[in-house]
């Protein structure tokens, strides 16, 4: 350490801040269920990166970035043209673009640090934060199965489904990749720190069994993809490789186990559930349908896409009789989403970039030492865990995972050889890099931790609405509190949402249905949106809307058929009326 060095700083604490706390959090407020974990693990990862701005030792700074950095720099700029462009509300694009800034930024903080040789600033309280994370959610899970009623709500969130364990996060798919994560930290930390073989293996078949409790056919395939990686990866030491084999065997002892179990209990194993509906042709849930209607989506707007933010929009408006019933606000898969929404040009560019720096981190993979490899390639299967879980759901549109993903990219490129180091480090520019890059840091956390406090002010504005007793003071008259919650440009579509959902006469607040059809479209949303059309005078618009409504068989929406039910054709009522199918393009709600 030369003089200069400011003295070493434990980024630990503020790791578990960033990176484990949010996956454990249980409490919530309407109206979203995953606000705090999100808004924590935005605020937590800006304050990491603040704090490592301040204190890291002047050389980080300068470290060239690789050729993979840039090119998912590249990519994660495009992306950020693409929100800005886009015709959604202006303030239902800001939190995914400061999103997307912050990955961008603690993605080149990683590498820089990693290519500096400072594990300890990112990589290793990351995977540290992930292991905690994963072990603490495993009990969750095992008081979410086999004791529901300790459950409070506080600690350990509510199970929806008997049987199945669903973590903080509320969802069994992103427990199953959690604990992948934490499973591959186990092994990156147990072989760096040599830890003892029973350990690893009781670490790792802990977090195995975990996964097997969440029944989730994205946490099986994690489990195989374990074992593959046992099977493949000749740098880890040999006991290593065989015990990641032997976690395929475990995970189907205790599918097994949990089955005979619960069904001795008088529970049924949810897993028995996923099986059979995998076996009977049916892999995905409903997910084959409304891929399918995004591919429609994609070929009718090949060039551009629907536009950041406009897909549930777009495609609730969009005349598809087999659509599935449920309210989509994404299509369950990254490739198709970046497609639907920006264009078939842009998600070419963007996912080739991200091909092409993978390549191009193959001697991290392949050419480095022991340990340098085996970090890459631990990075390289936490990425592809979350990357077959994007195939299928929408992790990264989640804060507490879209970070540490970007963090761990960070850490994959930056593990790259350069070509000819001594060359790079003696350039003249180097010193300018270094003063560059340490300001947009520092700035990047400042800002995060700004942003996540000024959420969280708007955001309470906002769950008064659905909630009085959370108001400071006596809670005050609901009309009064939509019209606070409608002030606020990060949450106000909620507010819109109530105040067009219970209006007496929704045409009177027409120009309150943009933001929440943005959202999220649901049946009284549409219903009410129908009415105000039809009020207008907008009779076509009205019917359109309401043959939208009956694609998606909802029971709610009964009443509102209940009319077609013996009409008379002379005074057949709207919603009646032949579908004139127009283009979702003419149902936005302008003025």
């Amino acid at each position: 350490m030369t003089q200069s060095d400011p003295a070493p700083v434990s980024f630990l604490p503020l790791a578990l801040l960033a990176v484990a706390l949010p996956f454990l959090i249980a409490g919530s407020a309407p109206p979203t269920s995953t606000y705090f974990n999100q808004v924590v693990a935005f605020g937590g990862c800006g304050v990491w990166l603040l704090v490592w701005a301040l204190t890291a030792r002047p050389s980080l700074a300068a470290q060239p970035a690789s050729a993979s950095t840039q090119l998912l720099l590249v990519a994660g700029t495009l992306l950020v043209v693409a929100t800005l462009t886009s015709s959604a509300p202006w303030g239902q694009r800001l939190a995914p673009l400061a999103c997307l800034v912050l990955a961008g930024a603690l993605m080149h903080a990683t590498a820089a640090a990693t290519r500096a040789g400072r594990f300890d600033d990112w990589a290793a309280p990351l995977m540290t934060a992930l292991l905690v994370a994963g072990l603490l959610s495993l009990v969750v899970g095992l008081v979410q199965v086999f004791r529901p009623e300790l459950a409070d709500g506080r600690l350990v969130s509510y199970p929806t489904i008997a049987g199945r364990a669903i973590g903080n996060m509320r969802q069994p798919n992103q427990l199953s990749t959690l604990l992948m994560w934490s499973a591959a930290a186990a092994v990156w930390l147990g072989v760096r720190e040599r830890q003892p073989l029973a350990w690893m293996g009781t670490v790792l078949g802990a977090l195995v069994f975990g996964v097997a409790l969440t029944a989730s056919r994205t946490g099986m395939v994690g489990v195989l993809l374990l074992a593959l990686w046992g099977l493949l990866d000749r740098r880890l030491p040999k006991r290593v490789r065989w015990l990641l084999v032997a976690m395929l065997p475990l995970y189907a002892l205790s599918w097994w186990g949990l089955e005979q179990w619960l069904s001795a209990h008088g529970v049924m194993f949810y897993g028995e559930d996923q099986l059979k509906k995998t076996l009977h042709g049916d892999p995905s849930s409903s997910r084959g349908k409304i891929w399918a209607n995004t591919w429609d989506m994609v070929l009718a707007h090949p060039w551009t896409g629907v536009g950041v933010g406009a897909y549930n929009f777009i495609w609730s408006m969009t005349p598809f009789p087999g659509r599935p019933v449920a309210f989509y606000d994404h299509s369950h898969n990254v490739v198709l989403q970046l497609a639907v929404e920006s264009g078939l040009p842009l998600a070419v560019v963007v996912l080739g970039c991200a091909l092409a720096a993978l390549w191009k981190a193959r001697p991290a993979l392949q050419l480095a030492d022991d340990d340098t490899a085996r970090s890459a390639r631990t990075a390289l299967f936490m990425l592809v865990m979350a990357g077959v879980h994007s195939l299928l759901e929408y992790p990264l549109w989640y804060v507490y995972f879209l970070l540490p993903a970007a963090m761990l990219a960070g850490w994959l490129t930056g593990l790259v050889p350069l070509a000819s180091p001594s060359a790079l480090s003696s350039a003249p520019s180097v010193s300018r890099l270094a003063e560059v890059w340490r300001p947009v840091w520092a700035a990047s956390g400042a800002l995060a931790l700004a942003g996540s406090l000024w959420s969280t002010v708007e955001y309470a504005s906002v769950a008064v609405i659905f909630e009085p007793e959370l108001s400071w003071s006596e809670p005050a008259p609901l009309p009064e509190r939509i019209a606070n919650g409608q002030r606020s440009v990060l949450w106000g579509h909620h507010a819109d949402y109530a105040a067009v959902t219970m209006a007496p006469k929704p045409e009177a607040v027409f120009e309150q249905f943009g933001r929440p059809l943005y959202h999220l479209a649901d049946t009284r949303l549409l219903i009410a949106y129908a009415r105000a059309l039809l009020a207008r005078g907008e009779i076509e618009k009205a019917t359109h809307v309401a043959a939208r409504l009956r694609e998606f068989r909802n029971p709610v929406a009964a009443e509102f058929f209940a009319a077609c039910e013996g009409a008379d054709r002379s005074t057949t009522p709207f919603q009646c009326l032949p579908d004139p199918r127009l283009p979702a393009e003419a149902l936005r709600p302008t003025p």
